[in-house]
């Protein structure tokens, strides 16, 4: 039975996992948008601001979740009810423990994010350093993830491959949302440009996700029987599921939708397909999201 912090715990992790997917998918649609020839559409227009908006929103979210995060540990380590989320020994702990250095991470991650969007819209001509500053944000909360959880014994190599496994998957799962809103928001040429762009990187993350998770998998679940015999194991086995279907639904719009939103101009069976694919997205971070905070590798 899963008690009220430990749901608050969970409900933390899913936001933040969320959140940080959310804002390295909206950077890549950025990236993909500006290789695109730039017109005065309004539709363009209107999708970069929708864009850039979507981005701060998660961002703003994720830097809100995280401040919570350490009131929400020493309230469950307290047991004290709402009391103890403000009791000062406690907070004391957590800032002292790892739970401190991952939520310090995390701050200053989403607020170079928040400051670098800002100072884009403000001062364009800045654009390069800025973005300097949003990879320095990434790299600050893919990093966070390697205090706590899972794979926190695990040595500096394998905290490296997390880390790469963790902005992989949140550029293909984070870019999802903003594909389905371009489905409705773009004429079909410029979607059917965007798709076949994303299309092509997607490749990229997709190979660096799986190979990463599978050394993650070989170093975390030994023997290899425990993906079926512990909770842990049957957890990631559901993940892998997931991952599997957001697998097949990519190739079904490469190799198909796509070819056919170029000769029919109707993007509606493609909007569909990517919003089954964003549900799945969701599955898989809950999933993640329950067996590193409740479930160990040897349960």
């Amino acid at each position: 039975m899963v008690g009220n912090w430990e749901l608050m715990l969970l409900l933390t992790k899913f936001a933040t996992y969320a959140a940080v997917s959310s804002c390295v998918g909206s950077i890549l649609m950025q990236t993909l948008r500006s290789k695109q020839l730039r017109t005065t559409d309004t539709k363009l227009e209107a999708f970069d601001v929708w864009l850039s908006r979507w981005f701060l929103k998660w961002a703003g979210l994720g830097l809100v979740i995280s401040l919570l995060q350490l009131p929400i540990q020493a309230g469950a380590m307290a047991e004290n009810g709402l009391a103890g989320m403000f009791d000062p020994l406690m907070l004391s702990i957590m800032w002292q423990s790892a739970v401190g250095s991952q939520v310090s991470f995390i701050v200053v991650g989403f607020t170079l994010l928040l400051l670098s969007e800002w100072g884009i819209n403000k001062l364009a001509r800045f654009k390069t350093i800025l973005r300097i500053v949003t990879v320095t944000g990434f790299i600050l909360l893919a990093i966070s993830f390697t205090f706590t959880g899972h794979t926190v014994e695990l040595n500096t190599v394998f905290k490296g491959l997390l880390m790469l496994h963790i902005l992989a998957m949140a550029a293909w799962a984070g870019s999802l949302w903003p594909l389905h809103q371009s489905c409705k928001a773009l004429p079909a040429d410029s979607l059917v440009t965007l798709m076949e762009n994303f299309g092509k990187v997607v490749v990229f993350f997709v190979s660096i996700l799986i190979a990463c998770g599978v050394l993650l998998l070989l170093q975390l679940v030994e023997p290899i029987s425990n993906l079926f015999t512990t909770n842990y194991g049957q957890l990631l086995m559901l993940k892998l599921i997931f991952v599997s279907g957001m697998l097949l639904l990519a190739a079904w719009h490469k190799l198909k939708l796509v070819a056919e939103l170029a000769q029919h101009k109707n993007a509606q069976s493609l909007r569909l397909s990517i919003l089954i694919e964003t549900l799945l997205v969701v599955s898989v971070l809950v999933t993640t999201s329950v067996f590193t905070t409740l479930v160990g590798p040897q349960s």
